[in-house]
């Protein structure tokens, strides 16, 4: 099914479940999906919506006007009230207009919306509120989960009261929404997150505990719900919602920038439309320390050590050479990239220029011990530049380099091209099973995902590629996230049909003068790549590859892919290649 075939997941049909839905941040966000998708909401909140507001509040706009009303009309008649009772009772009166304004800007917006109050973390009050909503609506199918408390106070301060309001809103609130619908049923589930589960901050021990809590639910929940976009947004600090002008004040003495309500409800909304993504964890906005204080990794080397062995990487036995489960340079690509992207909190990866494969990496029973080395050589305009390094210790503690590349990171990927559609019209193409049934390819089954090939020129092969999802486990260690390699492997291989075709020999990726990267290639959605050679002689191979979607928009492309074409392994690839003998 293509990117324009696929039924968008906010519909008409659509019932979404919003909790702590009717006020706030999350009020907004629905209200702008029912612009989108004129769906059905079911709002949960725990404000009382029903009765009339006072006497007193009748005319009255703003807080203090509000507090003053309310102040004489208990004077007058010579009831004493409490601030804080006086407070509260201002507070249900804002409560209540804000809930039926979002009420009724949904239904202005082509939607429709019921707004339960209830406890989210009463999982027994919960169920029966939603089953009744789902009586009049329908069942759900798509679930945001926006319930949120704070209690800030340093660790040693903080009670247990703190942590079962802070915790419990957000994961027993979780549980609640799981276990009161049918997940299989789902098209979405969008958790509201936090940056504060990624890097912490002070006085928030519990609600940095809760966001990681959900943040990880969200992988849990997508490898058990395959057909559900699960996303954990870890939002920056937003310019509303539960940020107090104290605390705006805050962010803005240490130069934290915060998201701009419209632009954070944008972002969701793109989020939920945008197509699939293949990390469920994403970030929006800015981590929790200023600018001036980011300092890690600025003035010294990166220095991660891994160990690899074959039990912890299944997919390897399907990129065989011969005996030898071989790492595929695009998996050795991506963890450059990764490595890169954890390294350096709040850029994302752009380019790589001169990725080099020096000695490959064969995949082994026993483990073997892997060091990368990341360093920042420029940053300027929002960029910056690593030079990453892999290597391992050979016989006699001689050092062996194994990769090689340029990384560049950017605050903001920009938007990509388009081009002129790429099609197979006009062309001859060949079903692209016939390449790994005869031996022209080496790939085993999840690595097959060339669908269709045709040869344009002596110089041009264009491919049709997709791969379904496959299972976290197997992908181990080198697991599609920013890049996805086993797609990106896929595109690889026109180059290697291309050697067969025209020297009747492989070819393996070496070298990657400039790799530039737009946005994600997912499972399940075909693409187009168009190879055109550049340099070829009976040892080597160079060309650029384009890849693209139906509509043209550029996913990514390389510039000088060089291969190294070898006779010799006609012993393991190709049609003439004998089965080896086992002994």
């Amino acid at each position: 099914m293509t990117e324009k075939e696929r039924k968008p997941l906010l519909n008409s049909d659509s019932v979404v479940l919003v909790t702590g839905g009717a006020k706030g941040i999350t009020a907004q966000c629905a209200i702008r999906l029912a612009e989108t998708g004129r769906c059905k909401f079911i709002l949960v909140g725990r404000s009382n919506a029903e009765g009339d507001d006072p006497s007193w509040a009748d005319g009255a706009d703003s807080r203090e006007v509000l507090q003053k009303r309310a102040a004489a009309f208990y004077m007058e008649k010579g009831e004493k009230v409490s601030p804080k009772d006086l407070a509260r009772a201002v507070k249900d009166v804002i409560s209540r207009r804000e809930i039926r304004a979002t009420l009724n800007a949904i239904k202005q917006q082509g939607g429709q919306a019921i707004y339960i109050s209830t406890d989210v973390t009463d999982e027994k009050a919960f169920a029966g509120k939603v089953r009744e909503a789902e009586n009049e609506f329908g069942g759900v199918t798509g679930v945001i989960h926006g319930a949120g408390n704070l209690a800030d106070k340093l660790i040693e301060n903080k009670t247990e009261e703190d942590f079962n309001l802070v915790v419990g809103t957000k994961v027993k609130g979780l549980r609640s929404v799981i276990n009161c619908i049918d997940p299989q049923k789902l098209d979405f589930l969008v958790l509201f997150s936090s940056v504060a589960g990624l890097f912490g901050n002070m006085g928030q021990a519990d609600y940095a505990l809760a966001n990681e809590v959900l943040n990880k639910s969200a992988h849990i929940l997508k490898r058990s719900l395959p057909n559900c976009q699960v996303i954990s947004i870890n939002w920056g600090p937003w310019d509303a919602g539960m940020v107090s002008p104290q605390l705006k004040k805050y962010f803005e003495s240490r130069d934290i920038p915060m998201i701009k309500t419209e632009d954070g409800v944008e972002i969701l909304n793109s989020e939920i439309t945008g197509g699939e993504h293949l990390s469920p964890q994403v970030m929006v906005g800015s981590q929790l320390f200023g600018q001036h204080e980011i300092s890690i990794n600025d003035n010294r080397p990166v220095t991660i050590r891994r160990q690899i062995r074959l039990e912890d990487n299944p997919f390897a036995l399907q990129h065989e050479i011969g005996s030898n489960p071989v790492l595929p340079a695009t998996c050795a690509a991506s963890w450059l990239v990764d490595a890169c992207e954890a390294s350096f909190p709040g850029y994302l990866f752009h380019r790589m220029e001169d990725f080099k494969v020096l000695k490959g990496v064969t995949i082994q029973d026993d483990p073997v011990d892997y060091e990368m080395k990341l360093e920042k050589q420029r940053a300027a305009d929002g960029t910056l530049t690593i030079e990453a390094t892999v290597t391992s210790q050979g016989k006699g503690g001689r050092r062996l380099f194994r990769y090689s590349g340029t990384v560049t990171l950017t605050r903001s990927i920009p938007a990509a091209p388009i081009h002129p559609r790429i099609g197979f019209e006009n062309l001859q193409a060949t079903g692209g099973s016939r390449f790994y049934s005869d031996g022209t390819l080496f790939h085993g089954p999840i690595f097959q995902g060339i669908q269709k090939a045709a040869f344009m020129d002596e110089r041009r092969v264009v491919t049709e590629v997709m791969l379904p999802p496959i299972p976290r486990r197997i992908q181990g260690q080198f697991p599609a996230e920013t890049v996805n390699p086993y797609i990106y492997d896929a595109v690889v291989q026109s180059l290697l049909l291309w050697s067969q075709e025209n020297y009747s020999a492989p070819c393996l990726p070496s070298r990657l003068k400039e790799w530039v990267n737009y946005r994600t290639v997912p499972f399940g959605i075909p693409v187009w790549a168009e190879l055109n050679v550049t340099y070829h002689n009976e040892y080597a191979a160079a060309g650029d590859i384009l890849v693209v979607g139906d509509d043209g928009r550029e996913y990514f492309h390389f510039v000088g892919l060089e291969g190294t074409i070898s006779q010799q392994l006609n012993r393991y690839i190709g049609k003439k290649s004998e089965p080896e003998k086992s002994g």
